[in-house]
């Protein structure tokens, strides 16, 4: 293994809080920069940012400013495809912590991706007409070359490890150098003298969120169990669909971190619909917030989580109905042995060790 000092840019400059279509992802490449920055393998680190993500940053990072990626779609195209590799500094890494590489040119220098799932591949097969056929064609390309370029491909769990290397077989290409570096979490900063008290249920106009399906199976089971606790829906519902008229359902638009910590170390229980995940964060960070998770039974989630929450099978009702039920006389002692041990599995450290040992043990790409 080579263990000479690393020199790392990352890529953040087409990244925006209001325009991500995944705040997961958004939240995660801003985590992997912090820990970069404290890690001593890496003796330079370059940030390309936007200024809208100035007072999120480290101090002290060296950061080079390019807002054109934040001024609409073209500008994200135009970085993507071309502007990224100029303004690569010669480091001896580039990441890109999205995944989605230039079709269009070959890197500058030794190129790593994190890529988080194969979504695009879901909507070809599940929801065509979802997306835009141009939108799914140009991921698919932009994907394609990050498995054709990169020297290594990190992922957020086996599961997505196995979908990017079937990708790759369907595509006619060798599978890539893959290390599954997972996603690390911090517990929150929570009083324990907090009276909890009702749901948070995240909504989302994406069709894999199912989050029709939430609001009728929610609807349902308060109708059932009289529940009168306050549900806060946050995110925004598909097109054509209103909320009910339920005088203690609250509507939320997407929270900034910081504000959707604070609700869920309010709240009994988060309720995660999903039929397609890479990794599927909220239902850890409501584990190591207090709140107890409940979520859709899928490849992901069972990876992520293990045994810890309530799952439910998305074609049963009575599979949530019981899940839920099970959450809200779930005992705050077994959410917090949760909590610890999926801290102790998706933690910082390990993901950082991972990523460094995988910067370090890369074979070439010719």
């Amino acid at each position: 293994m080579n263990a000479h000092p690393l020199t790392l840019t990352c890529s953040l400059a087409d990244q925006l809080f209001v325009q991500t279509k995944s705040v997961g992802i958004f939240n995660l490449s801003l985590g992997l920069v912090k820990q970069f920055a404290r890690r001593p393998e890496i003796s330079r680190l370059t940030v390309l940012a936007n200024r809208t993500l100035a007072d999120r940053l480290p101090e002290n990072l060296d950061v080079r400013w390019h807002n054109a990626p934040s001024r609409g779609r073209l500008g994200r195209i135009w970085w993507d495809q071309w502007g990224v590799y100029s303004a690569a500094t010669g480091d001896g890494w580039l990441l890109l912590p999205k995944g989605f590489a230039s079709f269009l040119r070959p890197p500058p220098q030794r190129l790593a991706v994190y890529i988080h799932d194969a979504m695009h591949c879901f909507y070809r097969q599940h929801h065509p007409r979802a997306v835009g056929q141009l939108e799914l064609a140009y991921f698919t390309r932009s994907l394609q070359a990050s498995l054709r370029h990169a020297s290594v491909c990190f992922t957020n769990t086996d599961f997505t490890a196995q979908e990017i290397r079937r990708l790759a077989v369907e595509a006619g290409m060798q599978p890539p150098h893959t290390v599954v570096a997972g996603i690390g979490f911090k517990p929150p900063e929570a009083p324990t003298d907090i009276r909890r008290s009702g749901l948070l249920v995240l909504a989302s106009p994406f069709p894999h969120k199912r989050t029709a399906l939430a609001v009728e199976w929610l609807a349902h089971w308060q109708e059932q169990t009289g529940f009168c606790e306050e549900v806060h829906w946050v995110g925004e519902l598909p097109e054509r669909m209103n909320w009910p008229d339920r005088m203690n359902w609250r509507h939320h638009p997407r929270l900034p971190e910081g504000a959707f910590r604070d609700r869920l170390i309010r709240v009994r229980a988060l309720v995660f619909f999903s039929d397609y995940e890479g990794f599927g964060m909220p239902p850890v960070e409501a584990a190591l917030a207090g709140a107890c998770p409940v979520l859709s039974d899928i490849p992901a989630t069972r990876e992520v989580m293990g045994d810890c929450g309530y799952s439910f099978n998305n074609i049963s009702y009575e599979s949530f109905w019981a899940a839920l039920d099970s959450a809200l006389k779930c005992p705050p002692q077994q959410i917090a042995a949760w909590a610890d041990t999926l801290l102790a599995r998706h933690n910082w450290t390990r993901v950082l060790d991972r990523f460094v040992a995988g910067l370090q043990a890369a074979p070439s790409v010719t």
